[in-house]
């Protein structure tokens, strides 16, 4: 299956689908939306800081029949990420779309937190989303043309406790979102982020059987009544870099049942 993602975005006047880089690509939501890109006829990179899982991950994407790329390199670290674009690019040619996806948890008591222990939510869920666009942004305006997607948090929006790391940086990231969009707007860039809620992931499945989740209880807080799906995270994503999306700038747009619209608890 192929599509026309590439000629209606920021790939204005390809043939082909654009080149794809993908962050925390190596399971979960990231992987979903490497695949869905590389159903799309895509070539993508994949990049993470478990550089074996990026690489298996890429091996079986490449089964679709489209060119892939592991990449190793953790995104706070700005030589190791354009270093790796720069591979991805000499590899599998221009980047035309980059997905913002590698983030971590910082789930304690804000009394409790750590210093070192925020730093490295500030690091990773913001710092890296500014090193990867950043990186991807430069070629992207010298030529012309490219779309960044960030993957944010309903927790973006809404507040809850215990999640002081994590609620203020995905917080940032929509910000950030909505600074590069109109900055970058007049160099021919589009930047979007989603902002997806509950998603059934085999992390959310670990912390449930441990009981350190209540399904129940969230999902009876969800109007929707269940959990999102990684597919459901990867095609937003996908719509939002394709030329479907081509006037959609700036926006952070959610997906979490209702969770964020719902004031009755």
């Amino acid at each position: 299956m192929t599509d026309t993602l590439a000629s209606r975005s920021g790939e204005i006047g390809s043939t082909s689908p654009p080149v794809v880089l993908v962050t925390g690509a190596g399971a979960g939501i990231g992987l979903a939306i490497a695949r869905r890109f590389a159903q799309g006829g895509a070539a993508v990179a994949l990049l993470d800081r478990d550089g074996d899982a990026a690489a298996m991950a890429a091996m079986d994407l490449a089964a679709l029949g489209v060119k892939t790329l592991g990449l190793a390199a953790s995104v706070t670290d700005e030589r190791a990420v354009d270093a790796a674009v720069e591979q991805a690019e000499a590899t599998l040619g221009p980047i035309g779309v980059l997905v913002n996806n590698a983030g971590i948890a910082c789930n304690k008591p804000t009394l409790e937190l750590g210093l070192d222990e925020w730093r490295r939510a500030v690091d990773v869920n913001l710092t890296g989303v500014f090193i990867c666009a950043q990186s991807c942004g430069r070629r992207m305006a010298a030529r012309g043309r490219g779309t960044i997607v960030n993957i944010g948090s309903m927790y973006g929006t809404v507040a809850a406790p215990n999640r002081a790391g994590y609620c203020a940086t995905k917080s940032a990231v929509d910000m950030l979102t909505r600074v590069l969009a109109v900055e970058w707007a007049p160099l021919g860039l589009r930047v979007n982020a989603v902002a997806p809620g509950y998603v059934r992931t085999a992390l959310l499945e670990d912390l449930i059987e441990q009981g350190r989740v209540d399904a129940d209880a969230l999902i009876a807080r969800t109007p929707a009544r269940r959990f999102g799906t990684v597919e459901e995270v990867a095609e937003l994503t996908h719509f939002l870099a394709s030329g479907a999306a081509s006037f959609i700038n700036g926006q952070v747009v959610g997906l979490d049942g209702g969770w964020t619209a719902n004031g009755y608890l």
